[in-house]
């Protein structure tokens, strides 16, 4: 795949061309909040790209890192977050001084921050059918159960405004009930749209809603309707369409004026979520068999991260 068939409307950036590289998983930033090093998984551990000189720097060098759960913390501008089995670990970016900073009782999942930058929201599985969520405060290292649930727990998010974890029952396809909410006290646990009646997005016995994401600055989330298009949802149940369209992942800059999309067909997508206006910043970035290319936009709208197949990523500026 020759580079200059990338191009589009956008320059895109190879970063660190040799070894497995991969961005972090699409619903958080994988962006430091300063905007200077795009964060991301090389051979296993967690790597810095300084997004001006395009120097790559190793931010980990240890066994049991699980670099692809790297988390930067947008609380603390040189802070990245990632797990070591049931280690929540801490990393500055500048020193390059790792920390420990808490012990939890299982393998831990990808950190997410709560809305105050207080505690971290982690998952595990804590038993033969049994998966728990809790919350680790990122000062003390107490860990605190919120959780438990008899089904796979995945894509565990902290809502940037308010007391609330999102989580999904994991399937590897449709579930009867994807989408889930809890606060973070460990009350109120009730499906996303549990306020209103059955949303109409919904068929009978399966929930055809995927790869969601907070909005930062807001109280809402973007979901992908499969082969319906991308929509914004409170978390009463109230939903909007931003716009029509087979599109695969979704994320929003602050506010949600702006989100990146990716499709089927490898295409990345800029869409103006008030006017359903789309821009294609690059194409041909995924065949068959390649990984999903989770596209990530900062929150000013100023940088995407995506994969560019099985052992590459590139930043997008336009």
């Amino acid at each position: 795949m020759c580079l200059h068939l990338l191009l589009l409307a956008a320059a895109l950036i190879p970063v660190n061309t040799e070894g497995q590289n991969g961005n972090l998983y699409f619903h958080n930033s994988n962006f430091t909040a300063d905007l200077k090093y795009l964060i991301y998984s090389h051979d296993g551990q967690v790597h810095k790209f300084n997004l001006a000189t395009r120097e790559s720097t190793a931010l980990t060098n240890s066994p049991g890192v699980n670099a692809h759960g790297a988390m930067p913390d947008r609380f603390h501008p040189t802070r990245v977050l990632y797990p070591k089995g049931r280690e929540l670990w801490a990393v500055d970016v500048e020193s390059i001084q790792a920390t420990k900073l808490a012990t939890a009782p299982g393998n831990i999942s990808q950190p997410s921050i709560s809305h105050d930058g207080k505690s971290a929201a982690v998952s595990f599985k804590n038993g033969e059918k049994s998966w728990e969520i809790g919350l680790i405060d990122l000062t003390t290292g107490a860990y605190k159960k919120v959780l438990e649930q008899g089904f796979q727990i995945g894509h565990v998010q902290h809502s940037y405004q308010d007391p609330l974890i999102f989580y999904t029952w994991e399937t590897s396809g449709y579930a009867p009930q994807r989408t889930w909410l809890v606060n973070d006290d460990g009350t109120g646990n009730r499906p996303f749209y549990y306020a209103k009646e059955p949303a109409k997005w919904l068929t009978p016995l399966k929930e055809w809603i995927t790869h969601e994401a907070w909005i930062p600055g807001t109280s809402d989330m973007t979901m992908i309707f499969d082969k319906y298009g991308i929509l914004r949802v409170t978390p009463d149940g109230e939903t909007k369409v931003i716009i029509r369209g087979h599109y695969w992942h979704a994320q929003a800059t602050e506010g949600g004026k702006q989100l990146i999309a990716d499709d089927f067909d490898g295409n990345i997508w800029l869409i103006d979520a008030a006017t359903g206006e789309t821009k294609r910043l690059a194409t041909g970035l995924r065949k068959p068999g390649d990984p999903h290319l989770h596209p990530s936009i900062d929150p000013t709208g100023k940088w995407v991260v995506t994969n560019t197949g099985k052992t590459g990523i590139a930043v997008i500026r336009w």
